[in-house]
């Protein structure tokens, strides 16, 4: 798969990302013998599955509120036609305006302050979306893009190095009075908790905020984000991207669709030092300098991703793309619970399991049913290093993983994608045991994996 390198979208910033979990390539000849089955195969088998479709679509939670009504339909016998038919009922002219306006309310504008000893001081300006909140104490977690609060051309003699000591926050309808955004009537201070360069994740914290803390002379408007399962997008889905477009502090929404659900896209890492990959929503709405670390959201207000770049090289229009929720939240959420652990922390803790896998193969299957085409991809372990969980475990060159369940919360997850064993390895924490399935010469098998504190490896 053809990879491009993209520019970010952070005014004054200029570069971006990583990919991370375990290493990856795509689609090169292959050094070993790997074994044909698909995660379908295997469910199959176990008597789980009915055709790869159906069993496919069961695997996804609908991301947009019309899929849900429709499944919730059929559950309950109101209605057995196909998606296709059960929109051909329904009025679709419904104005989405106010799930629009539902989004806004979790949605910032980002001002960090930077200083460089030739050029004297400047904002690097992006957006965020609010993670958690707390009205009672005024206090708040956002989320937003690396680059956003790094700069690698500042003078580095920052409390963390390129990172800004001075970020200010704004709500919708909340403007900076000034030049000096933090002395600002309407700035909300917010300090840099952790955050993952490779993943382009930040995670910034409030404090006692006023203006968000509810009181009887104070009404907090402002709410917490709500996500949907961003695995489950699909191609067409109307989407909007909202952020602090150009900078100008104004939180501004664009209207487009999903380009592409989901594909490996290269940038240039905040500190300018290196390329990183990533996977990535395409969409077709406009997106600008400013939208970075703004929320994508779906028709219904949900998140779906991160706002983090577009491409600009000539005669290329309509490329924007954002950081699948699914892997975002799970990046903010690993380096929220690290930094709990250790103060000193300033990023997260991924689970590795010391192998190398590749996707080999892939497939498309249209569901009459749903009217949707799925993707299956296979993803095979190319190298084991010797001392590793999975050399632990005995997993072998060759192996097609299949599925794998975190055993002390249960709900076996397929790896129909490569990013969905990204998202279970940031979702593992030190003592968890996670059994994998998988298939090595056309037999499916299972090991366990206890991961200790030293199978972990730090991002930030």
């Amino acid at each position: 798969m053809k990879k491009r390198i993209l520019a970010t979208v952070c005014m004054a910033v200029a570069g971006l990302l990583a990919f991370s979990a375990c290493s990856f390539s795509d689609l090169i000849e292959k050094p070993y013998d790997a074994d044909d089955t698909f995660p379908y195969d295997v469910a199959e088998e176990r008597g789980t599955a009915g055709s790869p479709e159906s069993w496919l679509a069961s695997q996804e939670t609908p991301s947009t509120e019309l899929r849900r009504l429709y499944e919730e339909a059929r559950a309950d016998g109101s209605f057995a036609g196909t998606y296709y038919e059960f929109l051909q009922g329904m009025d679709l002219s419904e104005d989405n305006g106010a799930y629009v306006q539902n989004a806004l309310r979790s949605s910032v504008t980002v001002y960090a302050l930077f200083h460089n000893g030739t050029h004297g001081d400047f904002y690097a300006l992006g957006s965020g979306i609010v993670y958690s909140l707390n009205t009672q104490e005024g206090d708040a977690l956002v989320v937003t893009n690396y680059h956003v609060v790094y700069n690698a051309s500042s003078n580095g003699k920052e409390t963390i190095d390129h990172i800004s000591d001075s970020i200010t926050l704004f709500l919708y309808g909340s403007l900076p009075d000034n030049e000096d955004a933090a002395a600002s009537s309407a700035a909300i201070p917010a300090t840099f908790l952790g955050g993952a360069m490779e993943y382009d994740i930040a995670v910034l914290k409030v404090d006692d905020s006023p203006i968000l803390t509810e009181t009887e002379q104070n009404n907090v408007y402002a709410k917490e984000v709500v996500a949907c399962n961003s695995d489950s997008v699909t191609a067409g889905e109307r989407v909007y991207a909202i952020g602090n477009a150009n900078g100008q502090g104004v939180i501004s929404v664009t209207e487009g669709v999903v380009s592409v659900e989901s594909e490996q896209v290269q940038f240039r890492s905040a500190d300018e030092k290196s390329y990183i990959t990533l996977p990535e929503i395409r969409i077709d709405a406009a997106v600008n300098h400013g939208n970075s670390g703004g929320g994508l959201f779906n028709g219904s207000g949900e998140l779906l991703g991160i706002v983090n770049g577009r491409m600009e090289a000539d005669g290329v229009v309509g490329f924007g793309y954002a950081i699948p929720a699914n892997v975002a939240l799970a990046v903010a959420q690993n380096v929220i619970d690290t930094c709990a652990v250790s103060a000193a922390a300033h990023g997260g803790a991924q689970a590795r399991l010391g192998i190398t896998v590749q996707r080999t193969d892939s497939r498309g299957i249209f569901d009459e049913r749903t009217g949707k085409y799925y993707t299956e991809e296979k993803i095979v372990v190319s190298e084991v290093q010797s001392g590793y969980a999975g050399a632990r475990a005995g997993m072998q060159a060759g192996d097609t993983l299949i599925s794998a369940k975190i055993t002390s919360r249960g709900g076996e997850v397929y790896i129909t994608k490569m990013l969905k064993l990204t998202v279970l390895l940031l979702e593992v924490r030190s003592g968890d045991a996670v059994e994998f399935t998988l298939s090595r010469e056309n037999q499916a098998y299972t090991v366990t994996v206890i991961f200790g504190a030293e199978d972990f490896r730090l991002i930030d």
